[in-house]
Parts: C-alpha cells; sequence; structure tokens
C-alpha cells in the first residue's frame, strides 16, 4: 500500500516541524509524478501564509531615528565648538516614514517575484549545444532548441488553461482534447500563437523571428504598431517578423527543414557565413570572427549533421575550402591558402 500524506503533514515540513520518519515518508510520496502538483499547491498556499521576511517597520523606524539624532547631535556640537552658539535641529518623520515604507515595497516586490517564477511555474531550459524533448501534463510534445527557456504553469495545466511561454526557439506537436481547450505560446516579441489543433515551430531569437506550420492550423495574434491583428496560417505557411514588427508570410515546400536541428541536421541554402556565424552564437554561445569582411558574404548550401559546434565548424570549412582556429570561445574563419 503506498504511503499517504496529509495536508496537516505537508504544511508542518514546510514549517522545519516535520519528524525523521515523517520527511522520509514526504521524500517518497513526492516522487510519483501525481503528487507532485499537490505538493506544489500546498507549497504555495504555505509561502502566502509564511512570508519568508517580515519586516519590523516599528524597530527600523526607531533604529534610523536614532542614527539620525545621533548625526544632528554630532553636528550641533561642531558648530557649537566652531561659532560659540546653540543650533536647534528638528528631525522630519514623515520623510523616515517614507524610506521605511520604499524598503518594505523593495522586499515584497523582489519575493513577489520569486514567488511567482518559482512556484507558480515549472521551467524547462537547454544550455549551449543541448537539445530536449519535453512531455507536457496534457500530452503535448515540445522540442527545445539549444540556448531555450519554456516556461509552463504548475498548477491547473491542461484544466484551466494551456498557456505555455517560450524565449529561444522551440518544435510543438499538440495534443487534442476533449473540450477543444487551446493551447497558446507567449513570446516577448510582440506575438503570440494560438493552436487549433498541430504541428509548428515557434523562433523568437535575434536572427529570424518566425513560425512555421507543418500540419494542423494556427491563429496569430500580434502588434503592428500600435494596431493589434491576426493571421491564420495553413500548413506550410512560413511567417516572419524583421525588427520593426512586420510581418511577411510565404509558403515552403518542406517545413520540416525548419526543425532539422532535432536530428542535429543543419541545412543551408545560400546561408551566408555572417548568417552562419549568428547561429554559433545562439546555439552554442561561441563567436565567429572573420577578419576578411567579404568572406563574411560567402553562402553555403547543403545538409550537415554534426553534434557539436567544432564537429560543425570541421565540416563547414572543409566543404568550402576554408579554414579555422580556436581560441576559447571564439572561432577565428580564414580563406585556405
Amino acid at each position: 500500500m503506498k504511503n499517504q500524506v496529509s495536508k496537516e503533514t505537508l504544511l508542518n515540513y514546510f514549517a522545519g516541524q516535520a519528524t525523521a520518519l515523517q520527511k522520509q515518508a514526504i521524500d517518497d510520496w513526492v516522487k510519483e509524478a501525481t503528487n507532485q502538483e499537490v505538493f506544489y499547491e500546498y507549497l504555495a498556499l504555505w509561502e502566502s501564509q509564511h512570508p519568508q521576511f517580515t519586516p519590523n517597520a516599528s524597530q527600523a523606524l526607531q533604529r534610523h531615528q536614532q542614527r539620525m539624532a545621533n548625526r544632528v547631535t554630532d553636528i550641533e556640537l561642531q558648530q557649537n565648538t566652531n561659532a560659540g552658539a546653540p543650533v536647534t535641529r528638528k528631525l522630519n518623520s514623515v520623510r523616515f516614514w517614507w524610506m521605511v515604507a520604499a524598503s518594505v515595497s523593495i522586499v515584497c516586490l523582489l519575493g513577489g517575484v520569486f514567488f511567482n517564477e518559482t512556484i507558480l511555474y515549472v521551467t524547462h531550459k537547454t544550455t549551449f549545444g543541448e537539445t530536449r524533448t519535453v512531455i507536457l501534463t496534457d500530452g503535448s510534445q515540445v522540442t527545445l532548441n539549444a540556448n531555450s527557456m519554456l516556461r509552463v504553469p504548475r498548477f491547473g495545466f491542461g484544466k484551466q488553461t494551456r498557456d505555455v511561454v517560450l524565449a529561444g526557439e522551440a518544435d510543438f506537436s499538440i495534443k487534442h482534447l476533449p473540450d477543444n481547450q487551446r493551447f497558446v505560446v507567449h513570446t516577448d516579441k510582440n506575438f503570440e500563437v494560438v493552436v487549433l489543433g498541430t504541428e509548428f515551430l515557434v523562433n523568437t531569437r535575434e536572427r529570424g523571428t518566425k513560425v512555421v506550420l507543418n500540419q494542423g492550423k494556427v491563429r496569430l495574434n500580434y502588434q503592428e504598431g500600435q494596431t493589434s491583428r491576426q493571421l491564420t496560417m495553413k500548413p506550410g505557411n512560413l511567417v516572419t517578423f524583421d525588427r520593426n514588427g512586420h510581418v511577411s508570410l510565404k509558403q515552403t515546400a518542406e517545413p520540416k527543414v525548419f526543425t532539422s536541428w532535432k536530428e542535429h541536421r543543419f541545412v543551408f541554402d545560400e546561408t551566408t557565413l555572417m548568417e552562419i556565424s549568428n547561429l554559433f552564437a545562439e546555439n552554442y554561445g561561441i563567436t565567429l570572427q572573420i577578419p576578411d569582411q567579404a568572406l563574411t558574404r560567402w553562402t553555403i548550401s547543403g545538409a550537415f549533421t554534426a553534434y557539436s559546434a567544432e564537429e560543425l565548424i570541421e565540416t563547414l570549412t572543409t566543404a568550402s575550402s576554408l579554414t579555422y582556429r580556436r581560441q576559447g570561445n571564439t572561432i577565428v574563419i580564414t580563406e585556405e591558402h
């Protein structure tokens, strides 16, 4: 029979009052995925009732007043010594209260940010050179490209909401639910993708913010200047956003080419070395240094398989009659002589 953990036991655990046996029981109990949402729900409840820092405004005010009084006394003594005449100073208590209130507000603000980020969301991240597939609790599958982040609500996901936040690049395969609940991908690029049951890629990187639809249908909600607009995409559609937020829609014959990185394949079609240098910076955290500006306009075409930055640059330079040398996180590319 599996251990059951009560609400009271969990609250005692968060307060540091659980016994050794209770701690062991909770550790075993929370390993079950079905129990984790309950664990974090009660953790959020306990955190809201027991903030980690409770400022004592009265004591803070008294300490500050005492410091200021001492400072004024020192000033008076100095002036009396220099001028030989008594000086009367009066402290402004209103100013003290404003300073204390500002300090308390900052602490509460920082605490709220930490609470929202850590307790309310599960954050999935990939490092430079890493790709990872995440299976969400609703059965949807998300494959994160390197140097990317996906935030998913910890509570109620698949019940009240299916809203996620993406930074970087990811390929989505969304599971349709019986109640036709929508799936929304939010970004920091003034657009969101509303899923109507589909497979699609979202890229929010600086070098090429885009959405590519493989199958199904999605709706883009985006901002163009001060105007809110919508665009419904069909399979094979490629939508790109320039730096000013302007949208371009075109059809691509092979939408899966844009997600070839999932198989560690890189497909280039007359791609310049400058564009490839952006890829190395975003995916591997490596700077491609090209001293000869003419080389930045060289183009490369073809499909290449590589499992690391070193393997990719070796393949590209060999195919293009170029040479390179690596210095830490910088790769210098020159023409082969």
